[in-house]
């Protein structure tokens, strides 16, 4: 009898033992647990404080970079005022209107879709097209090439429907060629809407890369 009731103790301390250990057991895999889903926690604050920190200096390079176009396009546009002659700028505000009042017309002489390009690694979107002016009669709308890029170049800075300052123009004997970059493709279309719409010109050719 002894021996069995000494058996049941033993068993019985044997049980809180492995109850103790298994206790335990589950203890330290629930700290293990734990301790991961806090270090997730801490890696995604990590990685998220770093995209706030390249967010906030990119914002701050862009504004920095706009009060520096802003202040150049002021100085532009001072410049622009007082070198451009009264017929130049005549002949700018009419190529304007002209474009405003006849631009389905245009659109649908100059509309076209970008194209992807690739530069390096990176793909470019670019918006390349011709129109001719079919009114063009070289008698009556001949003007001189230099008084035709002075126009168009015055139209840009005034239009507020071409916000680049990146616009290159070249003029020979009439025909117009735009290159640079512009933020879409409706800004693409409405440069070659201007130009197409100034007196004198006979075509434009564009090549734009759009900046997004």
């Amino acid at each position: 009898m002894k021996k069995i009731i000494a058996t049941a103790l033993l068993a019985g301390s044997l049980m809180s033992i492995f109850g103790a250990s298994a206790l335990l057991a589950d203890d330290s895999q629930a700290q293990t647990i734990d301790k991961k889903a806090k270090m997730i926690v801490q890696d995604a604050k990590v990685r998220a404080n770093k995209l706030i920190n390249d967010a906030n200096a990119k914002a701050k390079a862009m504004i920095e970079k706009a009060k520096a176009d802003a202040a150049e396009l002021k100085k532009e546009s001072a410049q622009s005022m007082k070198k451009t002659t009264a017929e130049t700028k005549t002949l700018a505000n009419e190529a304007m209107n002209k474009a405003k009042t006849k631009s389905d017309k245009l659109i649908a002489k100059t509309k076209a879709l970008p194209q992807v390009v690739k530069q390096g690694i990176v793909d470019k979107y670019v918006y390349a097209k011709e129109a001719v002016n079919k009114s063009y009669q070289k008698s009556k709308d001949a003007i001189s090439d230099t008084r035709i890029h002075a126009a168009i170049k015055y139209a840009f800075l005034m239009s507020s429907d071409i916000h680049s300052m990146k616009i290159d123009v070249s003029v020979k004997n009439g025909i117009v060629e735009l290159f640079g970059k512009v933020k879409s493709d409706q800004e693409a279309q409405k440069a070659m809407q201007i130009a197409l719409s100034t007196k004198g010109v006979s075509a434009v050719k564009s090549f734009f890369v759009i900046e997004e």
